[in-house]
């Protein structure tokens, strides 16, 4: 089932890290392994100035529990977050294309998955900041719309 759910109050940024693993991508030899805080810091940067064209986070070393993935192009980005417990999936959507069934044109990380166009964005600054609040609180980040998936 499909739900959009609207974006509320940001409460202030919870201090540690959550993430146990982070990537630049899905492919093997792509991990990231600083993931202080120094080290977050530096992967949102290289996300809000396009660096980084896919990020992979996990609160476990084996994704098991879930997971944040962002691939994008130089001006789409697709950006999930799935929670293997509850099985649900966050995904960012444009409004305007919610009824497409287009494929958006983002070469991805593994070299065969495929985003839909309705769930993509072209705001890095917002990318940026839900790759760092998942960091902290491995949670879909509250100050955006997401599109809710779940097995119901």
């Amino acid at each position: 089932m499909e739900k959009i759910i609207r974006k509320r109050e940001i409460p202030p940024m919870p201090e540690g890290i959550k993430i146990r693993m982070a990537s630049r991508g899905a492919l093997p030899g792509q991990e990231i392994s600083d993931i202080s805080q120094l080290g977050v810091q530096d992967i949102v940067k290289k996300v809000r100035t396009g660096k980084y064209l896919s990020v992979m986070m996990a609160p476990d070393e084996d994704n098991e529990e879930g997971f944040l993935m962002m691939e994008s192009s130089s001006d789409l980005i697709f950006l999930q977050i799935w929670d293997a417990e509850t099985e649900t999936a966050w995904t960012c959507f444009n409004p305007e294309l919610l009824d497409s069934d287009e494929k958006a044109p983002i070469e991805p990380s593994d070299g065969q998955s495929v985003f839909p166009l309705k769930c993509t964005m072209g705001d890095r600054e917002l990318a940026a900041k839900c790759v760092e609040w998942y960091a902290h609180t491995c949670e879909p980040y509250p100050g955006m719309d997401w599109l809710k998936n779940t097995e119901e």
